[in-house]
Order: structure tokens, then sequence, then C-alpha cells
């Protein structure tokens, strides 16, 4: 256990706070994805904790400070927003970051939204959602987001864990690149975490990271 942490010491340590098992798979899945392409010479270390029923704002902040004791830093938030208005976004971004400065942690943090879920990402690649699919996907299917969830469950016949892990496993951060912008969020996020980027003067005006 000694000789473990001494290897990890000194790679970069991101952690990420994510929604039940959905938000895990994907998440995980697609940030090795997008470090791999990176090509950096230490690899990261990612620790991923996942809400269950409670309310996600009442629980972000204690799972910082925890994860803030642990040197894991920045902490990226990915959560569902259950909606695409522009205003709601910004209040529960409001509400999710007002505990955090309070606390003196915010700083620590990145909030990428998830407009209005994670599942609407798997759209973003349309060729790995039809390879699992076995079939083309019906004419406009990828802009039906409103429920991506339903609609995968639809076209997939199940959304359960294992057909999550099969998705998240054929996604590619290139194809999606551009086709959701919660996704592109993310990645903005995960490079600035890793000193790998910044993002673009005309994306930060999005409400897609803070």
């Amino acid at each position: 256990m000694k000789r473990r942490s001494s290897r990890l010491s000194g790679r970069p340590k991101v952690a990420f706070i994510v929604e039940g098992n959905e938000g895990k798979w994907l998440v995980e899945a697609l940030a090795r994805k997008v470090v791999a392409r990176l090509h950096l010479e230490e690899p990261p270390c990612f620790e991923t904790v996942r809400l269950f029923g409670a309310p996600h704002i009442m629980g972000i902040l204690s799972i910082v400070l925890l994860l803030s004791e642990r040197d894991y830093q920045p902490i990226i938030v990915v959560f569902d927003t259950h909606t695409r208005n522009r205003q709601r976004i910004a209040d529960l971004l409001q509400e999710i970051q007002l505990p955090l400065i309070r606390a003196g942690v915010s700083e620590r943090v990145l909030l990428v939204p998830a407009i209005p879920s994670i599942a609407s990402w798997v759209f973003a690649d349309e060729k790995a959602l039809e390879r699992v699919a076995g079939a083309h996907l019906p004419e406009g299917s990828s802009r039906a987001r409103g429920r991506p969830e339903v609609l995968l469950r639809k076209l997939l016949g199940d959304w359960s864990d294992r057909e999550q892990k099969r998705v998240a496993r054929y996604l590619d951060p290139e194809r999606m690149h551009g086709g959701d912008k919660s996704f592109d969020a993310f990645v903005r996020a995960l490079r600035l975490a890793l000193g790998a980027g910044h993002p673009p003067v005309s994306e930060e005006r999005e409400p897609a990271v803070t």
C-alpha cells in the first residue's frame, strides 16, 4: 500500500462528482479517452464519487471537502440540469456555487452542467450509438433530446448499467466534438484540470463551465 501511495504522489489527482452509475461509466470512459490523446508525461489519477438519492446540491459540498483533504484538485462536478432553459441553469449553478464560495473551496471546483442530462452526450456520437443498437438511427432521433434516457431505452431496448458500459466503450471524443455543448464543456474542464488548454473566449460565455 505504501509503495502504491508513493507511485501516485507525483501524479495529477483529478476527482469527478457525478450522478449515479450512468455518470460514472460515461465520465470515466470519456475522461480516459481524452487523456490518452493528450500524451501527458504523467497520467492523472482519477477518483469518481457517485451521488444517489439525496439532492445532489446538498451533498456536493461535503464531498468536495473530503476530496480536498485527499489533495484532489480540481474537482469536476457533472450534474444533470433536466432543463434547457438558460435562466434555470444559471439559477442552478448559483445554488450549487454559493455553499462552495462560503466554504472557501469554489476555486477547487469546476461545474459542468449536463444539458439536459449526461445521457444526451451519447447522441453526439451517432456512429457509436448505431453500432451498439445494430441499426441506423431513425431520422431526427439525434435532435430528440428532451428525454434522452427514454429515447436510449427505446433505441437499445434497455438503458441499464450493462448498456451504459457498452455505449461508453464505443464513444469517441473526437467524433463527439461539436455535437453537444455540455460534453465540449466537460472536455474543456478536464483539459483545464490537467493544464492542457483553456476554453476559447466565445465558448466561455456559454453557461457550461463555471
